[in-house]
């Protein structure tokens, strides 16, 4: 009786996480935070349903189908079935690389004595185009370690447009012209001359919740059920704070991105550190109805772009307009100089 308890609570909140994006985080919190957990449940919905169907309890089992069945549409966009795919005509392809780079630091090699690994894997991703975020100045030696001699200038010479001010510390490099229409909080509107016409694209950095390293070891503590009712009760204080005002602000921000691309026909992509998961409301805004989702669509399985701290987070998100383009493949690189893994897509252009 009690496993059943537990069997159906999970279910509960595997619903709750599916379809908790679709609720305003300024107004209710609890369904944004589930949503996070979302590919976990859906797993472990998946799994307790199976054993209840060995064990014979049929109806336990269904009802965990039937939940899974009820939250496939969101369920598959964090945990999707899809495999890559080639391109029609290889000719328009390109390929667009994002990754929130740390300044350039080595979170692994703090005294960079392997020189600068971060610089390194842009230029032999040989991407087309590079979004960076948390990257004020490249040329300041202050902020950026070890870009130096045969590496800075193979970089600088393999992507000779480069766009972005030192007033935001969002940048894009590229192999094609590119110029910089705009640069909002949180995120960069961009135009590139694509050979085959032009691309609009925003490279964008969403808030944070800024949890010290106290407050995020207390809720790795929760997530382990070690000091489970201490942590609980600091999470009602300072904690849920941070979450809820992190999830705010990323639903308003989200709004305006959602707003600039109303505004924009033709070709698009948005692309960046989201600091949020798929089938949130951050994430569900921004798609809105006209955007595809790269990985989800020539993927397989749940991704983790996060890499510190036990929080293991699919937050860096590559949308696009998908009556121009086409999401051939994307590969997560396994640096981790970065507290974020580098994201590598590829695009077959199918605009006339």
């Amino acid at each position: 009786m009690i496993l059943r308890i537990i069997s159906f609570i999970l279910f509960i909140l595997t619903l709750l996480s599916a379809f908790g994006g679709r609720i305003n985080p300024t107004y209710v919190m609890l369904p944004s935070a589930l949503t996070l957990a979302l590919p976990y449940l859906a797993i472990a919905t998946a799994v307790v349903s199976l054993a209840w169907f060995c064990a014979g309890r049929w109806i336990t089992a269904a009802i965990g189908v039937a939940v899974l069945v009820a939250a496939w549409k969101p369920v598959s966009t964090a945990i999707p079935l899809h495999f890559q795919s080639e391109p029609t005509h290889k000719e328009r392809t390109f390929k667009l690389l994002t990754y929130n780079i740390l300044h350039g630091w080595d979170q692994e090699d703090p005294e960079m004595k392997a020189g600068n690994r971060s610089f390194q894997y842009v230029l032999d991703a040989d991407a087309d185009l590079v979004g960076l975020q948390e990257l004020v100045d490249i040329n300041d030696t202050g902020e950026v370690p070890r870009l130096e001699g045969t590496l800075r200038d193979s970089l600088l010479r393999k992507y000779p447009y480069r766009a972005g001010t030192t007033a935001c510390d969002l940048k894009v490099l590229s192999k094609y012209p590119v110029k910089l229409i705009k640069e909002y909080p949180t995120f960069s509107h961009y135009e590139v001359k694509m050979p085959w016409g032009k691309l609009n694209w925003i490279n964008t950095h969403l808030s944070s919740f800024n949890l010290t390293d106290e407050e995020r070891k207390v809720m790795k503590e929760v997530v382990s059920v070690k000091d489970t009712e201490a942590g609980l009760k600091e999470m009602k204080g300072s904690i849920r704070g941070k979450l809820k005002d992190g999830f705010s602000r990323r639903a308003e921000r989200a709004a305006a991105i959602r707003e600039l691309a109303d505004r924009i026909s033709g070709p698009l992509v948005v692309s960046g550190d989201f600091n949020d998961v798929p089938e949130s409301y951050a994430y569900r805004t921004i798609r809105g109805n006209d955007l595809g989702d790269a990985y989800a669509e020539t993927s397989f399985g749940p991704l983790i772009t996060y890499n510190r701290h036990g929080f293991l987070f699919h937050l860096d998100q590559i949308l696009y307009r998908d009556k121009f383009m086409k999401a051939l493949k994307v590969e997560k690189g396994s640096l981790k100089s970065s507290d974020h893994y580098p994201l590598l897509s590829e695009f077959e252009w199918i605009a006339k």
